[in-house]
């Protein structure tokens, strides 16, 4: 391994300092034009290919600092740990990775990782997160200029007020422009900050892409892997960034509008403001550019998504007195579990089975879903006389907030900003929670008692209408529905795990089926056989791997999900 950046290594070690003129990546070294030569000849490196150390600098020092050897052994790599995603030595494996499991051979990790499907990605990723700070920088430059015609806008309108109004009301016309541009100056400085702080991440995306081809040229198949994994955590971070300003609506619509007072022309001398300026906020449109969902990506082999025909449902409890009518349940962060009782209550049990705590609900109540974040429900009415959404604190063991909705709500899904349902003749739509806004998403008319489930950018929506179970993009694209009233009847409570395969209650015919991923494979887990009567709710814990399905009176079940692999 060499041992200075400006001297041939081997000449080093003899402390002679000559120039390198070539870099052997298989060697890791610097050769001068004798060390050179000899290394062309010597029958252990004869077939390397080297490369001009001119290029090899060319190599960002990060990347130039990725070694083959341990820093802490001065051992070659030979193992990779997919566990902690690391290259390892054998004294690694022994002292710091003895509980691993999970080894494969490096050169197996790192060969052709510069042709690579992972190395392609990547640079797609930085084609998608640049489109991406593209996009949220060119809307907000838009913000800023609606919000300069909103100010001339107004202008007008006061300019056009106070002409018929006295030389009393000057000073008001004074404070109230002076108002209007306080309140657009705050505007644009938090639009402004906001586009500084994207092109700032544009910038660095940029250059990442400038030395990408340059890694892809010159270095070695362990820099280019291990320097991946760097950009890979960089892009991760703003990716993140970006999906947290559409997940927390940073991006809403300001705009600058005008109310001016109507009575103000009868009322002059007893009115005191010349209008209010406010700002009007709509919802965003900007769609992130998702070519591939990137939640914890690891760019060793892939390992095939597990097959429909390798799970297998283990009963872990069965839960007595979940109570009349239950139409919604669902498995909380902590445990807990929620049961909807159609008549006025959730029922929440322990983790452990045992009845804990009824929440009252002065109307129907319909199903039931937990946020992400932390220990709180959320549940509809599915009743025209009730058209609510209900937010209940299970830590204080009540009722926070109501929400009126414009459209009945059956089955929900969804996360701490917002929350998809099936709302009958209005189709699905999505409800923010932070201003309350509602989209329509898919706008085809639904029947009673549907419900929804979401994955990443998916919803999936069962319909006992047509025995069919569908899933669609945030658009409300259609992408497949599955079809087969001879294995599955009247589908209601619907489930997504985690490799996105779908669990469907059948109601009448009293089962639970599994589907593929893509919609074209499908089996039956549970039967009657098994305690289903009735079935209806379903809810599936994604970090415990837990299965919850319920009757529509007094019983259900937790299911652990299991993964055995049939002899062929």
């Amino acid at each position: 391994m060499a041992t200075s950046n400006y001297f041939c290594g081997v000449c080093d070690r003899r402390h002679v300092y000559k120039s390198p003129i070539v870099w052997c990546p298989e060697c890791d070294e610097r050769l001068c034009t004798e060390c050179e030569e000899h290394h062309s000849l010597s029958k252990s490196s004869r077939n390397h290919n080297t490369i001009p150390i001119s290029e090899y600098q060319k190599l960002k020092p990060d990347v130039l600092n990725i070694s083959q050897y341990c820093k802490i052994h001065n051992e070659k790599y030979q193992i990779y740990c997919k566990k902690h995603e690391s290259p390892c030595c054998s004294n690694c494996i022994v002292e710091s990775h003895n509980k691993c499991r999970d080894f494969v051979k490096l050169v197996e990790v790192i060969k052709n990782a510069k042709t690579s499907s992972a190395f392609y990605e990547m640079e797609q990723t930085f084609i998608e997160v640049s489109e991406n700070i593209k996009k949220i920088r060119e809307n907000r430059q838009e913000n800023l200029k609606a919000l300069l015609e909103g100010r001339s806008l107004i202008e007008q309108q006061i300019e056009q007020t106070r002409i018929t109004i006295n030389k009393h009301l000057d000073k008001m016309q004074e404070n109230m422009i002076k108002e209007l541009y306080k309140v657009e100056k705050h505007e644009k400085e938090e639009i402004c900050q906001l586009i500084t702080l994207l092109e700032e991440n544009e910038n660095e995306i940029a250059k990442y892409q400038r030395n990408f081809p340059i890694i892809k040229q010159h270095a070695s198949d362990l820099q280019a892997f291990l320097a991946m994994k760097q950009f890979e955590k960089s892009v991760l971070e703003k990716d993140e960034f970006l999906q947290s300003l559409i997940d927390k609506n940073t991006l809403k619509q300001n705009s600058l509008i005008f109310h001016p007072n109507a009575t103000l022309l009868s009322f002059v001398f007893n009115e005191h403001t010349f209008g209010d300026v406010l700002v009007e906020t709509k919802p965003h449109d900007v769609v992130l550019t998702r070519k591939k969902e990137r939640q914890g990506q690891i760019t060793v082999p892939k390992i095939k998504t597990k097959s429909i025909e390798d799970i297998n449902l283990k009963l872990h409890r069965t839960i007595h007195g979940s109570g009349n009518n239950v139409y919604g349940c669902c498995i909380l962060p902590d445990g807990k579990m929620a049961f909807t009782n159609y008549h006025n209550s959730v029922r929440i049990f322990n983790k452990d089975g045992l009845h804990d705590f009824d929440v009252k609900i002065p109307y129907i109540v319909y199903d039931v879903d937990a946020m992400n974040e932390n220990n709180t429900l959320v549940v509809t009415s599915g009743s025209d006389d009730s058209r609510y959404l209900t937010i209940i604190d299970t830590k204080d063991k009540q009722v926070t907030k109501t929400i009126l909705l414009d459209s009945v709500a059956y089955g929900i899904a969804g996360n701490d900003a917002e929350l998809f349902y099936s709302a009958r003749e209005k189709g699905i739509q999505m409800i923010s929670l932070q201003d309350e806004s509602v989209q329509n998403i898919v706008r085809d008319g639904m029947p009673h008692y549907c419900y929804v489930a979401t994955l990443n950018d998916f919803i999936y929506h069962t319909n006992n209408s047509t025995n069919a179970v569908t899933c669609y993009d945030l658009k409300g694209n259609k992408q497949w529905t599955f079809m087969n009233d001879a294995v599955l009847k009247y589908p209601v409570g619907i489930a997504i795990d985690k490799d996105g395969n779908v669990f469907v209650v059948g109601n009448k015919s009293q089962n639970i089926v599994v589907i593929s991923a893509d919609g074209k494979r499908n089996r039956e887990l549970l039967s009657s056989k098994d305690g289903l009567e009735n079935p209806w709710g379903m809810s599936y814990n994604r970090s415990t791997n837990q299965l919850l399905v319920a009757n529509n009176s007094n019983r259900a079940f937790v299911y652990s999900l299991v993964w055995e692999k049939k002899d062929n």
